[in-house]
């Protein structure tokens, strides 16, 4: 598996100002979710314990262009027919890379979930943009 990382200029912090120790907040932004044809997201596990899990979130390039995205991402639970946001416990910052992923590869993240832990039990999923398209790898909690 090759894996290009590219500085994307300086070295930035981006801080996100949430709180609420995994509570619910707004509805979903994102109306079309994966439609990036060729590329997908998707997590280690289909089903995973209320804390202590490693998350780790496979970025698949199936297409036939380079693609690039930072390391960012949210956290969504289904509530009815609806997605809502999930609020982290603590302010969370993401560093300003790009990963650069050529066509036929794979690259692998490990999530860091300890600001959204514990899970209460449930459908969620994370949310990721790359190439400015939202996509998606869902998950239950048990």
């Amino acid at each position: 598996m090759l894996k290009k990382t590219l500085a994307a200029g300086a070295v930035f912090i981006i801080g996100m100002v949430l709180s609420g120790c995994g509570d619910t907040g707004e509805p979903s932004p994102f109306e079309e979710v994966d439609t990036l044809d060729g590329v997908s997201i998707s997590l280690n596990q289909e089903v995973y314990d209320s804390e202590g899990e490693t998350f780790i979130l496979t970025v698949s390039n199936q297409s036939e262009e380079e693609i690039s995205y930072g390391i960012a991402f949210t956290v969504e639970k289904q509530e009815g027919d609806q997605w809502i946001t999930v609020e982290p416990e603590e302010e969370m910052s993401f560093i300003m890379i790009a990963h650069i992923l050529g066509p036929g590869e794979e690259a692998e993240d490990e999530l860091n979930m300890h600001y959204y832990e514990p899970f209460e039990p449930g459908e969620y999923r994370v949310v990721r943009q790359i190439e400015g398209e939202v996509l998606t790898a869902e998950f239950t909690v048990e």
